[in-house]
This record gives C-alpha cells, structure tokens and sequence, in this order.
C-alpha cells in the first residue's frame, strides 16, 4: 500500500501578528514636547547666566594699571584719567569699568588731548589690567621767547609740562624767537619744516668744530636765514635755502686763513650770498 503524503497550503496571516521591533520604539508626542521645552529653558538661563558673567560680573572689573615708558610726569596723572574714564557706561547698559568694555581709543585720546606724547598705545590684560605703553618726545633743543624756556623735540612740537633744567642749557642748543610775534601755537612752535631741518643740520655739522661754541640760533621773522651767535665769537648769518655744510666750510676757510685769532673781534660774517662773503 503506497501512502500518499501531501502538505496542505495555508496562507500565513501578517496581519494579526505583532511586527513591531523591539530595539525601535515609537517616542510619544508628549515626551518630545516636554524635552522641547526643557531645552528651551535651559539654552535661555544658559544665555542669562552668559550674559551676566561678560556683561556684570566682577571678575572682568579694572583692579591695576601699568604704565611703561613714562619718566617725565607722575603715573597718578594717567591712572586718574583711566580711572575717570571707568566710571562711565558704555552702549548704555555697561560700564567701563568691566574691561571688556573700556574703551581703549576713547582713553588714547583723552591722554594725548592732556599730555604732549609721540605715541601712546592702551591694551586690555584679561581679567583685571589695563597696560598703557608712552613713547616721550625726545629733546632736541630749547626754545626761547622773551626769557621763558620750552624743551622741544626735533618736530618743533614744546613740551611744557616740563620746566627747563638751568643745566641744560649748555646741553642742547638754544633757539630763540627775535620777531615781535609769538611763534607759539598751542604746543608746537610753528615754523616751516625745511627752516628747522636747516638748524638741524647745522647744530649737527658744527659739532664736528668744538671750537666754535654756539651761543644760540634766533630767528628771522621771513625764514629766509638763521643768524648763529657764537661765544666769544660773531654773529654769523647763513642761509637757509642753500646747503649747511657748504656755508659752514665757507666759515672756516675765513676763520682760519683771514681772521684768524681776531674771531672774537669780528662783529659779524654774512654768509647768505654764496661766494661773496661779508665781514663786519
């Protein structure tokens, strides 16, 4: 007897079974909103808490100022015009006194309004500093009008803030106002720049001749030329739209080979006229 085996078909129902797969899992609406809002107020004090460290917090106050390069004024000068300016606000709501805020070119003006400085330079030293670099003029010569004294640098520009050392005045040469004006304007003496350049020049090449000792250089009211009166010596007129070097060799070609040990009693050599020099 041969049995007959045979599977009977039967279509598998999907529909009753339970696919859902266990490792992915359906977020519920009211958990995302709930985690939305959270985040919300989170990311909100987050920004409030910022907020208030840059803006208020004591840890950025301005506590010390340094000051370099200064030597001819007392650094309490500066500090008072840092510390005044920290008392004010800055963008309305802030204050300078926070130095993320001080404003570093409000104060550069403000001290080189005050002070006659070459260069002034204001940085911030996170947390608490504020570095303040001075680049002084240098002193070149000392002017004078009528019988008062100014430093001056080589720019023509006077520092008052300085009295002239009596000493000094054998150390650097003086330059003298002899027009019935005062060339003063503001802090600077206000003559060309050429003109000075000359009596740069000319202070620089006699040097080279220690035996001619200046007395000092006055001005002439067209600066056309500079009369140079020397100790024990004439008064010598050069001109300053011809070269230095070539009137002062002039000078001692006389000196040496016409006058002579009569120097002293010459009152005068005019040397504005090229080769045709003038003796008095």
């Amino acid at each position: 007897m041969i049995k007959t085996s045979y599977r009977k078909k039967i279509k598998k129902d999907y529909q009753c079974k339970n696919l859902r797969n266990p490792f992915f899992h359906k977020t519920k609406k009211g958990r995302t909103k709930k985690s939305l809002y959270l985040s919300i107020i989170v990311s909100i004090l987050l920004l409030i808490i910022l907020f208030w460290f840059f803006g208020f917090s004591s840890f950025w106050h301005l506590d010390n100022i340094e000051i370099s390069g200064l030597t001819r004024h007392p650094e309490s000068d500066l500090k008072n015009i840092i510390t005044n300016q920290s008392k004010a606000r800055r963008f309305l709501l802030f204050s300078e006194m926070n130095i993320l805020f001080f404003d570093k070119n409000k104060a550069r003006t403000e001290i080189l309004k005050d002070f006659n400085f070459a260069g002034v330079e204001v940085k911030t030293k996170w947390p608490h500093t504020i570095k303040i670099n001075i680049l002084e003029r240098p002193y070149a010569f000392i002017y004078q009008e009528g019988s008062t004294y100014y430093y001056s640098s080589a720019d023509a520009y006077l520092i008052k803030e300085v009295a002239v050392n009596p000493d000094d005045l054998k150390k650097y040469f003086i330059l003298e106002n002899k027009t019935p004006i005062t060339l003063i304007n503001q802090d600077r003496i206000d003559i060309p720049a050429d003109y000075l350049n000359f009596i740069l020049n000319l202070s620089q090449s006699l040097t080279a001749y220690p035996e001619l000792k200046v007395e000092n250089y006055q001005i002439d009211q067209e600066f056309r030329s500079i009369s140079v009166k020397f100790i024990n010596g004439p008064t010598v007129y050069f001109n300053t739209k011809l070269i230095a070097s070539e009137q002062l060799n002039r000078l001692i070609i006389v000196k040496n080979e016409k006058i002579k040990d009569n120097f002293s009693k010459v009152n005068y050599i005019d040397l504005r006229y090229g080769d045709r020099i003038f003796i008095n």
